[in-house]
């Protein structure tokens, strides 16, 4: 029976030697013998080995706990953050090399036209009449054209033009005005002159691709009638026309000038009448005053003013104040025969006036326009606009 016990004992020993491998150290006799420690065992053996049963489940116990909490206390791993998604850059091609176009190189001398400042294209003319006719050009080359440059005529009908010298230099891109006096024929009918600049060394230059192609003038020539002494139309562009603040040319046009004067034998009265003879066209922009004063013309003995006035056809809104002055060349005598108002209303206005009390007297006669209405156009007209002898009851209004 002791055997029995004894034999449990040292199980239960070395149980527990087993499990304190770790930390406690092996005992042992000094014969090196395993020391088995007094078990009490001449007591209840039962109770003791119960109870050491019970302590040795109580120290594994414990043991796991601590083994499963943390046996060595070595650090828990911190999280690691995941990588984030990186982009692959996508392979984006190489632009290709696209060749500039080059601009072919401006020629040395080359002309562009800009305007006609008078004389538009087929304008009529009384015949024998003198006008001036002025081109706007632009310099297209790469040149400054100098004074030394020129304007010469380059073929067709040349109206008594001549070859004038450059009035300024004109660099790149600027432009200038070339004005020549010319003079209509005698006779009816249509003429055309050409017109080309040359440089300084005579070689001859002007426009289109090949900066070689003239300018040039148009006119139609038309008469005057019958019986007339002296006719205003006939001498519009002898005649000075200005307006408050500047000088304008005869023979201008809508397209260029808000104030303008030209000659016409073909236009529309208001109300729609066409006529065919000589008139002087003018239009007076808003708050301007425009005059024509002509030369001086020696009054004979029953000589009258005779004209017809209104607006023109285009001209809805147009009134306008339309004065004829007159001054004795030379003095300081002057004064009014006659003004009117005349708007649009479908009417026009017939004039006849006796200058029998200038008789002998070199006049200058003026015709004066003021605009009176918030319009631009104010276009009015003077139809043949003339000094003759006649006949009030013979001079019908058509």
């Amino acid at each position: 029976m002791k055997t029995n016990k004894l034999t449990l004992t040292l199980l239960i020993v070395v149980l527990m030697a087993t499990i304190t491998a770790c930390s406690l150290p092996l005992l042992v006799s000094p014969t090196g013998e395993p020391f088995i420690p007094d078990t009490g065992l001449d007591g209840d053996l039962d109770a003791r080995m119960t109870e050491v049963a019970q302590n040795v489940e109580a120290t594994l116990a414990a043991a796991a706990t601590n083994t499963l909490v943390n046996p060595t206390n070595t650090p828990e791993p911190t999280s690691t953050p995941l990588p984030t998604n990186t982009l692959i850059p996508t392979n984006t091609p190489a632009p290709t090399n696209t060749p500039v176009p080059t601009s072919p190189p401006l020629p040395c001398n080359a002309a562009s036209f800009v305007a006609d400042m008078t004389v538009a294209d087929g304008a009529a003319v009384p015949k024998g009449s003198s006008f001036v006719k002025i081109w706007r050009l632009k310099n297209s080359g790469s040149c400054t054209w100098t004074k030394d440059y020129e304007v010469t005529f380059d073929g067709g009908d040349k109206l008594g033009g001549k070859t004038i010298s450059l009035p300024k230099s004109v660099s790149p891109g600027e432009s200038v005005d070339i004005a020549i006096a010319m003079k209509a024929p005698d006779t009816t009918g249509k003429y055309k002159g050409f017109w080309i600049l040359r440089n300084q060394n005579g070689v001859k230059f002007g426009l289109g691709a090949s900066a070689d192609g003239p300018f040039y003038v148009e006119i139609r020539v038309v008469g005057l009638g019958n019986s007339v002494k002296y006719n205003l139309a006939n001498q519009l562009c002898s005649a000075e026309w200005k307006t408050d603040s500047h000088t304008l040319p005869c023979l201008g046009n809508s397209q260029v000038y808000s104030n303008y004067v030209f000659y016409s034998s073909d236009f529309k009265m208001e109300g729609g009448r066409v006529e065919d003879e000589p008139a002087i066209i003018a239009n007076v922009e808003t708050g301007q005053r425009l005059r024509g004063i002509f030369p001086a013309y020696t009054v004979a003995s029953g000589d009258r003013f005779v004209s017809e006035i209104g607006c023109t056809d285009v001209a809805k809104d147009c009134k306008v104040k339309m004065v004829l002055h007159y001054r004795i060349k030379g003095t300081s005598t002057q004064g009014i025969l006659g003004e009117w108002i005349e708007k649009y209303d479908g009417k026009t206005t017939l004039i006849e006036i006796d200058l029998s009390s200038l008789a002998g007297k070199d006049v200058i006669f003026t015709l004066d326009m003021e605009a009176k209405s918030g319009s631009d156009t104010n276009e009015v007209f003077w139809f043949m606009p003339s000094i003759r002898e006649v006949d009030p009851e013979n001079f019908e209004h058509k």
